[in-house]
């Protein structure tokens, strides 16, 4: 009888070059992220044409976008635990085909109360839809680029909004708000299609569950050159399975850090979202056209793609320029930098709206600014963090800050019902971007303190001394 050889699946992805299979799962994953950022954002697109197809005032949208935020979270939460039981693949497929299809059927609304279940239906699917491409990229991807593969399927998110932007801008003039829905409804079941054929499951999820036969197609499409021939077991490491408790969250000195470290996330959803459902709405409102509207918040979104590409070569040249090889000061400092930049450039967008060019432009600086900075928060809450409760760390910090996703929509509508004209709401804007600055001014003094407690310690360590 052959002996049992191991073949550790998470190591030779991380050192056999990147094969076509891996190639292909992520550039489907990009695919899906893309359409799925675009499909997040067609109800802002379509609330000023919506308004006056139906009659309806403007500000009778934010239920609407409220609970589609919402929903999104709902999605999350409750389609994590199940990947991690059916796989990362069939949750994609399926959640895709969720929200495909409620947005599909979006076209055909004939009520408020109709677009609003079918917009929370299709939230739920969008939700269980973009950690699953987060997971299985990250999980493809070897451990010398994983962080650039991640960052470039988040940004294709941001390259979706944008995309869509740019269809409404067209579309709905020439065939109605409903051709964005129909639009944004086949497209993803094309992609579908495709990914039902071509996108594989997670080898590491197959080899936790043992399933020998699919792992060894896999890890032969990989590394062909590995021999498969005697008695394998196929492992993974098994790091990321460990359980964080929530108490560390706010063990050893972290509880100021945690509550701070929300604040920015509820922060940065609340102005995100806000901005995403309310854009081409106040936008019309300062006179400028529908497709002006609609175009400008495209370019917020291309502004937020490459501030999230941008963000990460940023702090590794600052913490490379302050001598530091880690550099959680570098983060916050490039973060800080990014807010403090979107919040200027709101200002900039309130005074510019009666000019195309100047709020065109302003506008794609607030996504680079403030859109971006979210791949940068991610970084300090890793940073924050413990390795055994960094998984914990993130999730919560997010779960949390996914409530100002449902805050932003919620404020914009009650500030235009109020009468507001848009200079002052988006002057208002500033506030909380303002708010993000402070806090993590106050993150960046305590880390600063820390590293000084720590130096000085080590300087005043006795040192051994050894007598021959």
């Amino acid at each position: 009888m052959a002996p049992t050889r191991e073949v550790n699946i998470s190591r030779l992805i991380d050192t056999a070059p990147v094969s076509a299979l891996q190639k292909r799962a992520i550039a489907l994953c990009l695919a899906l992220a893309i359409l799925d950022g675009m499909d997040a954002q067609l109800i802002g697109f379509a609330i000023p044409a919506l308004s006056e197809d139906w009659g309806v005032a403007k500000a009778s949208f934010g239920l609407l976008l409220a609970l589609s935020s919402g929903a999104m979270v709902v999605g999350s939460l409750l389609f994590g635990p199940v990947a991690d039981r059916w796989g990362r693949r069939r949750v994609i497929l399926v959640c895709t085909v969720i929200f495909s299809v409620f947005t599909l059927a979006s076209a055909f609304a004939p009520s408020m109360g109709a677009l609003i279940v079918l917009r929370i239906l299709a939230g739920i699917g969008l939700g269980g839809v973009t950690p699953n491409l987060i997971a299985l990229t990250s999980e493809y991807s070897p451990a010398r680029s994983r962080a650039t593969m991640v960052t470039i399927v988040v940004a294709g998110m941001s390259l979706g909004g944008f995309l869509g932007g740019l269809a409404a801008a067209r579309l709905i003039p020439a065939y109605g708000w409903e051709s964005i829905f129909v639009a944004g409804g086949v497209l993803p079941l094309i992609a579908v299609a495709f990914a039902w054929r071509w996108l594989p499951e997670s080898g590491k999820f197959l080899a936790a569950r043992g399933d020998h036969v699919a792992v060894s197609k896999i890890v032969a499409a990989i590394s062909p050159q590995t021999d498969l021939s005697e008695s394998v077991r196929f492992t993974q490491d098994s790091v990321a399975e460990a359980k964080s408790p929530v108490r560390e969250l706010f063990a050893s000195g972290r509880a100021v850090d945690t509550a701070l470290l929300w604040v920015v996330f509820v922060v940065n959803f609340l102005v995100i979202y806000f901005l995403f459902g309310w854009m081409p709405t106040l936008f019309s409102e300062a006179g400028q056209t529908s497709s002006n509207a609609i175009l400008a918040a495209a370019l917020f979104n291309l502004g937020g793609m490459a501030g999230a590409l941008s963000v990460g070569r940023i702090t590794d040249r600052v913490a490379a320029a302050w001598g530091r090889s880690d550099g959680p000061r570098a983060a916050y400092a490039v973060v800080m930098a990014g807010y403090t930049l979107g919040a200027l450039f709101i200002g900039a967008v309130a005074l510019s709206l009666a000019n195309s060019t100047l709020l065109l432009l302003a506008i794609c600086v607030v996504g680079f600014g403030i859109s971006g900075s979210s791949a940068g928060i991610i970084a300090i809450a890793a940073s924050v963090y413990p390795v055994a409760a960094r998984s914990t760390g993130i999730g919560w910090a997010m779960g949390v800050g996914r409530i100002g996703s449902i805050v932003g929509p919620t404020v914009g509508a009650a500030l235009i019902a109020a009468g507001m004209d848009a200079r002052t709401i988006f002057l208002l804007m500033i506030a909380p971007t303002a708010l993000a600055v402070l806090t993590l001014g106050v993150l960046f003094a305590r880390e600063r303190r820390r590293e000084r407690a720590a130096l000085a310690a080590t300087a005043t360590a006795p040192v051994a001394v050894r007598v021959d």
